[in-house]
């Protein structure tokens, strides 16, 4: 005879059976990324749409064919550290610890629940991996030498790596699969050189070193640019005129970069200095002009002028050197003067003839002391252009003969009518257009002579100037001299004056 069940009872069971088989098992998505030698926990999750029955309860983890772990009333770990936790398996935990990973853990693993009488399984792929870092070192090179410049890989896994090398996105180098060496820690470093002789053209272009990884998405680059060093040269040159004016000129050029620093020294002392900006020669290379008016040293001194140059190109400071001396006193004849032979024919007359001699040589010398204690010379106006492309304009005036304390030489700017007023010896500095520098010395000489020197210092104009210097004695008559500076755009020498260029 037939069982008789209740109705209500026959629903709870279809319930209870319905739920018992709702088994769902869940992973993360794939692929799973893990570095080597870090602690990975591989997701699984499971539901039975209630309660886990843990006698009717088996979790398989497998890598591949291999099994990794299990959980079939115990635990047990093929994979020596893999973990399963059994609290964890009560609520529908099924995750996987793996401890250290290494590139023998990378590959498909599958997740397989059992939950009697339901099975499931889901599949996540593994990949242990490190994407690389890259540094570019040796990029300060010099100009003409071969220079290696190297790219620095690291921290990467696995072991393949391409390395290619870009200049303003062209191929220079590569592309090549470096040799990688295993560290301590698991990961791999690699190294490629870029050989290369630099010219400072090359300064300016963009390179980069390429690196591609299956770690990476894509491609990663490391820009830079390469610091070309050029040393500079140094052309030293002085001038001294007839007035006792000296000059010193340096030529700096064939450097890179620009930033340099030029000073002059006296003795070990730094002097204030004119200098002009660099400028860019075809090369790519610069030059700078740099200059020092010598404010006259006193007769028989010497003294020695140093210019010295630092830049980043050299590792100790280049220089050059000079000794001014200045000697005004002019040694006299030191000839011995032969005596007379007497004469053995009418003594008398000749000794006439001989002291007549002496009065008319007595009376001459004696105008011509006389004449050369009073005169007063005024030279012409000279001029220097101290570098080329409208540097600076160095004018020379002086005037020489008996003079007194309250003589005075004054510069005029004619097209401006401005008296232009004196400075302190040596003082020079970059000029500006309308700006000036002046400096006035005096000198003596013999017989009680002295020698007024004057020098403006101007900005080269880029038009026409005129400009006077103007003696002032206390009581005598006032003499002027006028000369006129053509400019940049006329490119010529002075209309008036002597002119050398330095």
């Amino acid at each position: 005879m037939p069982l008789a069940v209740a109705p209500g009872l026959l629903l709870l069971l279809l319930l209870a059976s319905g739920t018992r088989g709702a088994l769902v098992v869940s992973v993360p998505a794939s692929p799973v990324r893990a570095q080597p030698g870090s602690d990975l926990l591989l997701g699984c999750h499971f539901s039975v749409g209630g309660a886990v029955d843990m006698q009717a309860l088996v979790v398989q983890w497998k890598l591949g064919d291999r099994l990794v772990a299990e959980f079939d009333e115990v635990l047990s770990y093929p994979r020596a550290g893999a973990r399963l936790f059994l609290d964890e398996l009560r609520v529908g935990n099924a995750s996987l610890l793996l401890p250290r990973v290494g590139g023998a853990d990378a590959g498909l693993y599958t997740c397989s629940v059992i939950h009697s009488p339901s099975r499931e399984s889901q599949q996540l792929e593994l990949r242990v991996e490190a994407p690389p870092r890259v540094s570019v070192s040796g990029t300060v090179v010099r100009a003409g030498e071969l220079s290696n410049v190297t790219c620095s890989v690291s921290h990467f896994y696995p072991k393949s790596v391409i390395v290619t090398w870009l200049r303003d996105k062209q191929v220079v180098g590569g592309p090549e699969t470096p040799h990688a060496q295993l560290g301590p820690d698991g990961l791999y470093s690699a190294t490629s050189i870029l050989q290369l002789v630099p010219s400072i053209s090359l300064a300016d272009a963009n390179y980069s070193c390429q690196v591609q990884h299956v770690a990476l998405g894509a491609p990663i680059q490391e820009l830079f640019r390469l610091s070309v060093l050029s040393p500079p040269s140094l052309t030293l040159q002085t001038v001294v005129t007839p007035e006792g004016l000296g000059a010193l000129h340096v030529r700096v050029s064939g450097y890179y970069p620009p930033n340099i620093t030029v000073d002059w020294l006296r003795d070990g002392e730094i002097l204030p200095s004119m200098e002009s900006l660099p400028t860019r020669e075809p090369d790519g290379s610069f030059t700078l002009h740099s200059g020092y008016i010598l404010d006259g040293p006193e007769p028989d001194t010497r003294v020695t002028f140093t210019c010295r140059v630092q830049h980043p190109a050299l590792s100790t400071p280049l220089g050059q050197s000079i000794t001014w001396k200045e000697t005004n006193v002019i040694s006299p004849d030191r000839t011995p003067k032969k005596e007379p032979e007497p004469s053995p024919h009418n003594p008398l007359v000749w000794k006439s003839l001989c002291l007549a001699t002496w009065v008319l040589l007595g009376v001459a010398l004696g105008c011509f002391v006389y004449w050369s204690y009073h005169h007063i010379s005024m030279s012409p106006i000279r001029a220097w252009e101290c570098w080329p492309k409208g540097g600076v304009t160095v004018l020379l005036c002086g005037v020489e003969g008996r003079l007194r304390d309250t003589d005075s030489l004054t510069w005029r700017n004619l097209r401006l009518g401005k008296v232009l007023g004196p400075g302190q010896p040596g003082e020079l500095s970059a000029l500006k257009p309308e700006q000036h520098h002046v400096v006035t010395w005096r000198r003596r000489l013999r017989l009680g002579r002295q020698q007024l020197m004057s020098v403006l210092t101007v900005q080269t104009p880029c038009d026409e100037e005129s400009f006077s210097c103007t003696f002032r004695p206390s009581t005598r008559d006032m003499q002027q001299r006028q000369i006129t500076i053509p400019g940049v755009a006329a490119g010529g020498p002075p209309l008036d004056g002597d002119t050398s260029v330095f």
